[in-house]
């Protein structure tokens, strides 16, 4: 089982947001964390449609692209803080020289291209925290 799997059985599969306007990005995202035991809700490619998918329904955790075609991801950030939310954030910027609020700096990091390993093991720590 991949680092960061969920393990199969009685339990429901956990639900993490994916937030991510490429669309190959997201697709890969999708089959990854789908083929991990996740249930991906989305994948969104805007703020608009992120915000719209939160008003639907609460996940256990998210992963958000920093810059969706120049906007911040900043409004999906406070309202994931809101409920209560963990996420991860992944950008091609360095983590050094993220735009944007504290509420992104507080969260766990991942450079793209995105790597399975170090993605699923950040995922699976938030959703034990949470």
């Amino acid at each position: 089982m991949p680092i960061g799997a969920m393990p199969p059985g009685g339990s429901r599969e956990p639900v993490v947001l994916v937030v991510e306007d490429e669309f190959l990005i997201a697709m890969e995202l999708d089959l990854l964390l789908t083929q991990a035991g996740w249930r991906v809700l989305g994948p969104a490619a805007t703020v608009e449609a992120a915000l719209e998918l939160l008003n639907k329904e609460q996940p256990d955790v998210a992963v958000l692209d920093v810059n969706l075609r120049g906007r911040l991801i900043i409004p999906v950030a406070t309202a994931l803080r809101t409920m209560g939310v963990p996420f991860v954030v992944t950008s091609a910027y360095r983590r050094a020289d993220l735009p944007g609020a504290d509420i992104l700096a507080e969260a766990p990091f991942v450079a793209k291209p995105i790597v399975e390993r170090p993605l699923l093991a950040a995922l699976a720590q938030l959703k034990r925290g949470s």
